[in-house]
């Protein structure tokens, strides 16, 4: 019996323009344990703390994930129980099924003994979640660019060091990833086009080079953020409290419904609460919270080695 320990990151994806591309990692960590068991075939979900969402026990993307990489390479791996403690919130535009994901697929490398998982990793979570950002950024850690090439994934860090303060509005009620992608237009124009394509480029340039005042004009969107904002008709007020509170930008986490503002380390406190004080009046409920860019994506660690 082989005992595991993996922390992988809840993650927030877009940032505004950089729909299903970006994805930024956060101090924000599900810990998933996992008995290993050479001796049995079954893959189960044991034990979950910290949620009460129900979670199927056998078909989990925990699970599914890990029997994801055994069907891709075609490898005997052991039977597997996981126990999740759940802080990642569910439904909430915080990257939770990736993390779940990620989580089931690195618990299959550290059994499969594979050394050099990453790729594999980010090709089968992007089939399993549908999209890469969240995925990359669960993987790699900081901040990272994402696109399907074929039946391949390319991922790449934009930045890992970020001296930004992050807080988030996580409203109560859940907007479903199915239910916000249907919001959208099957056609946008190509003004809109052009809009987020320039503002995604400056986005990246000034994340890279440090010029994190400059980010705000850049965390605008037309793809995706109006139409969704009509499942949430506190979003832009609530985004702008972050912003005259001293916030650089702000935008949707994800599909929603959570809002992620980006600003001075030393002003996070000041625009978490204009957030949640906006959404308060708004009646949209809800609760801030103040959280930070993780460096790292998903870590495992062995817990023990039985003989």
């Amino acid at each position: 019996m082989r005992r595991i320990r993996i922390q992988v990151p809840a993650t927030s994806a877009n940032l505004g323009p950089g729909f299903d591309c970006l994805g930024l990692a956060l101090n924000l960590t599900d810990t998933i344990r996992v008995e290993l068991d050479a001796d049995n075939d079954e893959v189960s979900l044991t034990g979950v703390e910290g949620t009460s969402e129900e979670l199927d026990r056998e078909e989990s993307l925990l699970c599914r994930a890990y029997r994801a990489w055994a069907d891709d390479t075609g490898a005997t791996l052991p039977g597997a129980r996981f126990a999740l403690e759940s802080r990642i919130p569910i439904g909430r535009g915080l990257g939770s099924s990736a993390a779940a994901i990620v989580g089931g697929l690195a618990a299959a490398a550290f059994a499969a003994e594979d050394k050099e998982p990453r790729q594999r990793i980010l090709r089968l979570g992007t089939r399993l979640e549908g999209h890469p950002d969240n995925v990359a950024a669960a993987t790699m850690g900081g901040l990272t660019v994402a696109f399907c090439h074929s039946d391949d994934v390319r991922a790449m860090h934009v930045a890992n060091h970020l001296a930004l303060g992050v807080a988030l509005y996580i409203p109560d009620e859940r907007l479903g990833t199915t239910q916000a992608r249907a919001a959208l237009p099957d056609h946008l124009p190509v003004a809109d086009a052009v809009f987020d394509l320039g503002r995604l480029a400056y986005l990246v340039t000034a994340l890279q080079w440090g010029r994190w005042s400059e980010i705000g004009p850049a965390m605008q969107d037309r793809l995706h953020q109006p139409y969704r904002a009509r499942l949430l008709p506190a979003l832009d007020v609530v985004m702008a409290a972050a912003i005259e509170a001293g916030a650089y930008g702000a935008a949707l986490s994800g599909a929603g419904p959570t809002v992620i503002a980006l600003g001075p380390t030393d002003r996070a406190e000041q625009f978490s609460s204009a957030m949640a004080e906006k959404a308060r009046r708004e009646g949209w409920a809800g609760a801030g919270m103040i959280t930070s860019i993780r460096q790292w994506g998903v870590v495992v660690s062995a817990e023990d080695r039985n003989p």
